[in-house]
């Protein structure tokens, strides 16, 4: 892969996710390495978490125009509070427009597209749509040959465009 992941919390405690699933995180905000790529992701817990002010904090000193932040689904909701979706196109899940309403309200909410593609802030709805944006990202890193090769390999269709 021509990605190195990491799991990014605020501290290195495990984490439970919906259903149970477990998750350990590489490295803590604190410690944290220099990123080209940052992905928010949602889920549930982006509601508690769009009151962390130490968590919105380091999100919003994470941009640059260098880097490429995206979000899928409610961690759209998270990158409007630390104040990045200000002036810029966003979505979300289609059952979190009004949570992302309230988290950005200088935004240009979408609510008929799968994902935006706006840098450096990406943006995408729900699971299948953080799918397409993820292939999206590929290709804007390696080209749209190597995002449908992906994609093919995946067995998925590539996004031809952001609309649903």
């Amino acid at each position: 892969s021509p990605f190195k992941v990491y799991l990014i919390a605020e501290t290195n405690k495990q984490i439970i996710a919906i259903g149970g699933l477990r998750l350990t995180p590489d490295i803590t905000i604190s410690e944290y390495q220099n990123l080209d790529i940052l992905i928010i992701p949602g889920g549930w817990g982006t509601r508690k978490e769009s009151k962390n002010k130490i968590l919105l904090d380091w999100i919003s000193g994470q941009f640059t125009d260098d880097k490429l932040i995206a979000s899928v689904c409610t961690g759209s909701s998270l990158l409007g509070k630390a104040g990045l979706l200000d002036g810029r196109d966003a979505t979300t899940h289609w059952r979190a427009f009004d949570f992302l309403k309230e988290s950005a309200p200088k935004s240009r909410i979408l609510t008929n597209v799968r994902f935006t593609l706006t840098e450096p802030i990406f943006t995408s709805a729900g699971v299948s749509a953080g799918i397409d944006l993820a292939l999206r990202i590929v290709s804007h890193f390696f080209g749209t040959s190597v995002g449908q090769a992906t994609a093919s390999q995946m067995e998925y269709p590539y996004p031809n465009s952001d609309r649903r």
